[in-house]
């Protein structure tokens, strides 16, 4: 039972409270717990077995006492006994865009709606119509949401498939005869979700290595077992589990095997018919003639045989890669990152202070970061008031005086508010390092609504960065419609930057976007908007990012030295935009 799965349940509970219309102060209580225990650092069975559980905050002798119950038995009677009154259907409604409790609760009680398949066929049918707070357009956004999960079912994002291929990796590189464990498929490409992990393993004697695999801990089932791979389900969290595939080769078909089960469908196919032009044949053996292996050890071989450039894995996707005469060699990648320009501490929503992140990224090898809380109007995350922010702006400057090694830049992200204005006046933006302006609220399906808030943002003087420019969560929450070339036309009139948010609930812009401003010219940026020190290596997926857009150095401003970032923010406030002429 881990920390996740314990903070799901209190949700849970808070919901059904919720749904059967409880005491606010009640359901306000468990949702603390959940919070408290979601952000806990320590394993919550240590935490009790220290004794500390009702030190936490949010966290009394009664609530002390479910946790318990949770972690010894598995199970939560209060949890069982509102299932018996509150269909549980009613909780996966909760993962439909624009549905809360509330309107579930309504949705139940008018409609008779009890699951994802009752409200898949009331909007089919029309009985929405009429029902309080269900007009037109909410039943059109609630339709949206629906096919969007559909649309995203069986599918792991990048971040919690890394996590399982990591566990996976370690477990298998401990098996007798193992020399070498890898990622291939989709998650070695890094794309934002796979519907399953490929491991490729080295080994000289298969079957005993798949006879262990299938046994690891934390196998949730045996799909299927053969001589040299075998295909098992584990969980990847509460409710959701993936396919594993493992397969066995020896050390001298390793790079035939490993280019075999990386590279995409098409980008295969391509390199099969150049292999094909001579005569060749191209598989996870290697590349042969006849009888004749003409390379198999390594990637770099086969495709240097075939008169190609080796091309990075997150490029293997048959977008005009192997047509490339050489890859740029100033590919974007981790260690060229310079600094991390969106971040949270305990000022907003964050879970660590000022120092403790400035240490943490300048343990990480960066030069320079940039603190920037939520705004005002962001409440539900701790947004802080003018007067606060500038209180705030006070003690960053106070802890770059203690703390050598790392520059650290006072900004904050400030909400685009609905009529496109910001939530800062001006002379507030003025007095800051950096500033990034995302939208929290008000994310709707107008295109023409989202592209002009955006567009409005990008025409402030004071505004360096778009944040997660399309808003989705992946998974949970579609894209906004976005006029991206339009975006992106006036990311470069007006310098600024758009955001790939490393985060990989977020991986906004999605590559396809990045790659678009890329072709306007347009400066990206990677940030984390990490809320913990542990998220700050979330860098990662976005440079995955980036690579799969083919975004070299100079396309991201993150690459560049403290320095050129302040020029890139002076430049913009010395020129101060102006809306673009009309036609």
């Amino acid at each position: 039972m881990t920390n996740a799965d314990v903070a799901r349940a209190f949700n849970e509970i808070a919901n059904l409270l919720e749904f059967k219309g409880e005491d606010a102060f009640r359901i306000g209580a468990y949702r603390r717990v959940a919070r408290t225990v979601a952000e806990l650092q320590d394993d919550l069975k240590t935490v009790t077995d220290r004794g500390e559980l009702a030190t936490l905050p949010g966290i009394g002798d009664a609530s002390a006492d479910r946790i318990q119950e949770l972690l010894t038995t598995g199970r939560l009677a209060l949890r069982a006994e509102l299932a018996a009154e509150v269909p549980e259907g009613l909780l996966r409604l909760l993962d439909v865009p624009t549905l809360g409790p509330k309107k579930i609760a309504l949705l139940w009680r008018e409609r008779g709606i009890r699951s994802m398949e009752d409200l898949k066929a009331a909007i089919d049918n029309g009985t929405l119509a009429g029902l309080k707070g269900f007009g037109a357009k909410s039943i059109e956004h609630v339709q949206r949401g629906v096919e969007f999960l559909e649309h995203s079912a069986g599918l792991t994002r990048l971040g919690d498939a890394w996590r399982v291929s990591t566990q996976i990796r370690e477990a298998v590189l401990t098996l007798p005869g193992v020399q070498h464990v890898a990622r291939s498929g989709a998650l070695r490409r890094g794309c934002e979700t796979v519907r399953g992990l490929d491991m490729l393993c080295v080994a000289e004697d298969p079957a005993p290595v798949i006879r262990q695999f299938v046994k690891l801990p934390g196998i949730k089932q045996v799909l299927a077992v053969g001589n040299s791979w075998g295909s098992v389900m584990v969980d990847v969290y509460s409710g959701h589990s993936m396919q594993v595939a493992l397969r066995v080769v020896p050390e001298k078909t390793f790079g035939a095997a490993w280019q075999y089960f990386t590279g995409n469908g098409a980008h295969n196919s391509r390199l099969r018919e150049l292999a094909a032009r001579r005569g060749w044949t191209l598989s996870e053996h290697g590349l042969i003639s006849g009888k004749r292996v003409i390379a198999a050890r390594t990637e770099e071989e086969i495709y240097s045989e075939l008169n190609v450039p080796w091309i990075p894995p997150e490029m293997r996707e048959d977008n005009g890669e192997l047509s490339l005469d050489e890859v740029p060699a100033d590919l974007v990648s981790v260690e060229r990152m310079r600094g991390d320009m969106h971040m949270h501490t305990v000022a907003s929503d964050g879970r660590n202070t000022i120092e403790e992140m400035a240490v943490a990224a300048r343990e990480r090898g960066y030069q320079y970061v940039c603190i920037t809380e939520h705004s005002q109007s962001s409440a539900i995350a701790g947004g802080l008031k003018p007067e606060r922010l500038l209180q705030h702006v006070a003690e960053i400057r106070a802890v770059q005086k203690q703390l050598e090694g790392i520059i650290i830049f006072a900004g904050t992200e400030v909400d685009i508010l609905s009529d496109a204005s910001l939530d800062y006046p001006d002379e507030l933006l003025a007095q800051l390092d950096f500033v990034v302006a995302s939208i929290h609220f008000g994310l709707g399906y107008d295109m023409e609504s989202n592209t002009r808030r955006t567009l409005a943002a990008m025409h402030n003087p004071f505004v360096n960065c778009i944040g997660h420019p399309t808003g989705r969560l992946i998974n949970e929450r579609d894209s906004i419609p976005l006029d991206i070339n339009a975006v992106c036309r006036e990311a470069v009139r007006t310098g600024t930057a758009l955001e790939i948010n490393a985060n990989y609930y977020r991986l906004d812009l999605r590559d396809q976007h990045a790659r678009v401003a890329r072709d306007h010219g347009a400066s990206l940026i990677i940030n984390t908007d990490a809320h913990a020190v542990e998220q700050l290596d979330q860098m990662h997926f976005g440079v995955l990012t980036a690579r799969r857009a083919w975004l070299r150095d100079h396309d991201v401003l993150n690459t560049r030295t403290a320095k050129e970032v302040g020029h890139f923010v002076a430049l913009k406030r010395m020129k101060r935009p102006q809306p673009a002429a009309a036609g």
